[in-house]
């Protein structure tokens, strides 16, 4: 009965104190194999370029204006890549936030970095670092607008996607591929080499170029490295164990989801309700349960195997070890219900298909959408009614009940308490 509750404020394998989990995304390009630079052939070639990686990879010199510093990016790209190239942008809509799958990661990014908005123009030269500067968020959107009215007047192609611009990047190399010898997107992120495999229904002569940093040079992919026969699946394997719209699991990095689809073909057949735009939420939910069940190690023939029995299984197992954590063990089924729905939203709108995020795993907040963790509480009640802090005055959120994530109970020590 107890693990058909997560047994904490939220569920520790898919969440943390700051949010979703993040895996490494970049775990990942070692499930493709890289090709040879030299191996290309043709000099007819166009590039389309990640304008986030673009901000950051042009290096502000001291005592230049903003002017000098837009021309620096031009000098940029027409020396790189020369004058068959398209730098496309995120979009930062005002009133996207309440939709947007996406204003969670970008909080949390926020987060890191302290800032302020700074009113500039051409002749202004920042007072701040780049980084710091970059970092928030008006002002990247001021001089993506500055930047952008530049290169379109020197004559180079500028793009801005609504908001997050991965598949307005892919699709403006898709779009030009008949007209030159060799297509290259140039970024930073997995992102793009995912849905280069996955999107490109014609995968010849087209390259994701991985930028180096530091001393570590550029690695080049092509739509066909990916080593597993499953090219397709890709979609599925990165927006399931964790994208910026997301969670991962504990312990459980991006390769691991490949070698499991690899000796489990036949989950392919379940995964293709991931792909369907007209699935249901049920349809959804059982196959991420058959899914995960085989990814924890479980048996989904097994009539007593769901999710719940597979928890307490698991627990029992590492009762007796130095060392374990809840978060070793998987979701319960309310938990994983709510969970496969992000993933699924993300593989609909790479595809193509916008839905409502509202009835696929999120819920609106005062900044935007944040995902909605369970449904179910912490705990059965008769559990959490004996559960007490010994606060002296008010449970403050590093301490006691309220740190659990808990509302304090009759037998709390503190003004809290409920009578």
């Amino acid at each position: 009965m107890f693990f058909t509750f997560e047994l904490s404020p939220f569920p520790l394998s898919l969440f943390n104190e700051e949010g979703m989990r993040m895996g490494t995304k970049s775990s990942l390009f070692s499930a493709f194999t890289p090709t040879k630079i030299d191996a290309v052939q043709g000099k007819n070639n166009f590039v389309v370029v990640d304008g986030g990686h673009l901000l950051h990879k042009v290096v502000w010199q001291r005592n230049m204006n903003f002017g000098d510093i837009a021309k620096s990016y031009l000098t940029y790209l027409q020396t790189h890549y020369g004058s068959n190239v398209a730098v496309v942008f995120d979009g930062y809509p005002s009133d996207v936030n309440g939709k947007s799958t996406k204003s969670a990661e970008r909080i949390r990014r926020a987060n890191l970095h302290s800032s302020h908005e700074i009113i500039f123009n051409e002749a202004t030269c920042p007072e701040i670092s780049q980084e710091q500067f970059l970092a928030k968020e008006r002002n990247r959107v001021s001089f993506i607008d500055l930047l952008k009215k530049f290169l379109q007047k020197a004559n180079v192609t500028v793009k801005q996607a609504v908001e997050d611009a991965d598949v307005l990047i892919v699709e403006t190399a898709v779009s030009v591929k008949s007209q030159y010898d060799n297509i290259f997107v140039v970024g930073e992120d997995i992102d793009f080499l995912v849905l280069l495999t996955g999107l490109a229904l014609m995968k010849e002569k087209l390259y994701f170029r991985k930028c180096g940093k530091g001393r570590t040079p550029d690695v080049l992919y092509s739509t066909t490295s990916f080593k597993y026969k499953f090219s397709r699946m890709i979609l599925f394997i990165h927006a399931f164990s964790g994208c910026d719209t997301t969670s991962a699991l504990f312990g459980h990095g991006k390769t691991k989801f490949c070698s499991l689809l690899e000796k489990n073909r036949h989950l392919e057949e379940k995964i293709q309700v991931f792909f369907n735009s007209e699935s249901t939420i049920d349809q959804v939910a059982k196959a991420d349960e058959t899914f995960l069940i085989h990814l924890y190690g479980g048996n989904p023939r097994t009539s007593a195997c769901d999710l719940n029995h597979l928890r307490y299984t698991l627990f029992t197992q590492s009762a007796n070890k130095a060392r374990s954590t809840l978060a070793r063990l998987p979701p319960t089924v309310d938990a994983a219900r709510f969970h496969t729905l992000r993933p699924y939203l993300q593989i609909q709108k790479w595809l193509g298909h916008e839905k409502n995020p509202l009835e696929w795993g999120w819920v609106p907040i005062r900044f935007g959408l944040s995902p909605r963790k369970m449904e179910k509480d912490a705990a059965p009640e008769s559990l959490l009614k004996i559960i007490s802090c010994n606060c002296k005055e008010r449970c403050k959120n590093a301490y006691g009940c309220r740190k659990a994530g808990l509302i304090c109970s009759s037998l709390c020590t503190c003004s809290l308490a409920e009578v």
